[in-house]
């Protein structure tokens, strides 16, 4: 965080996240603040003042829940619509979440150069994962609704 506590929007959210279904949307934006969020305690990091680190872990702790939430989400609507790329999809998911385990596990081991990586990596992700596998999957489930649709008005 700056010397004077402003909040830096180190992600900004864009339209070209959006990925065409409303509550997945609203996901991301908040996964995109708790992630901008963690990235204003990195200056915590470095310093020896416990209230600043514990700061970061509380950010941390956050950032690893809502994900863990939001993949839940997505895996849910995934397994309803039989959607074809499951598997591949939620082992991404898992990938992911193990990815940060590490890197968190070598932050409390130590490692001031994990929190950095870290919080690139967790930018990089998100943005890649939202704009190519996130929109194949909306398309999808927008597909099947359509289906679904058109078989209950052909009843």
């Amino acid at each position: 965080m700056s010397e004077n506590n402003e909040k830096i929007e180190w992600i900004k959210w864009d339209d070209k996240y959006k990925i065409g279904y409303k509550r997945i949307d609203d996901q991301h934006k908040e996964l995109v603040n708790i992630i901008n969020g963690l990235y204003n305690c990195i200056g915590y990091s470095s310093s020896e003042d416990k209230k600043l680190k514990d700061a970061f872990k509380n950010a941390l702790k956050k950032t690893v829940d809502y994900v863990s939430y939001h993949f839940s989400y997505e895996e849910k609507i995934m397994t309803a619509i039989k959607y074809r790329k499951l598997l591949e999809h939620s082992s991404a998911h898992r990938e992911f979440t193990q990815t940060i385990y590490d890197y968190t596990q070598s932050y409390e081991n130590g490692s001031l150069e994990a929190v950095h990586n870290l919080v690139k990596y967790l930018r990089d992700w998100l943005l890649n994962h939202v704009l190519i596998a996130d929109k194949e999957f909306v398309m999808e489930v927008i597909e099947t609704l359509k289906e679904l649709s058109q078989q209950n008005n052909n009843e």
